[in-house]
């Protein structure tokens, strides 16, 4: 097995996590039916998971639960505080990314003449 890292395509991530997954079915000694039946999926879907497939996040997180490994997100995704740049303006949690804002006065554009005459 390789290491899953940013240097892999999609594809090559699904493969290793299907792989991980059946090894870890295979380690506990269930076959595919019984893990079928357990979780209330098609066996089609564990077999397409394990080999890779793109499937549903619901999938793949019943099949998670019931291999005990669902827990181990959290380590992934820990639930941290917000560092102070996520906070907008008025001091509120962001809730969206906002785009890069161009203001013609900071970039250069001069100031309009003014109309004193002399």
């Amino acid at each position: 097995m390789s290491v899953i890292g940013d240097y892999l395509t999609n594809d090559e991530v699904l493969i290793e996590i299907g792989a991980r997954l059946r090894a870890r079915r295979l380690d506990r000694n269930v076959s595919v039916d019984a893990v079928a039946e357990a979780v209330g999926i098609n066996r089609k879907t564990i077999l397409e998971i394990e080999n890779g497939g793109d499937v549903r996040l619901s999938s793949l997180i019943k099949l998670l639960r019931y291999l005990n490994l669902l827990g181990l997100l959290d380590a992934v995704l820990p639930d941290t505080l917000p560092g102070s740049e996520a906070f907008s303006q008025r001091g509120q949690v962001r809730q969206r990314a906002g785009g890069v804002r161009s203001n013609k006065n900071k970039l250069g554009a001069k100031p309009a003449a003014s109309s004193k005459e002399a």
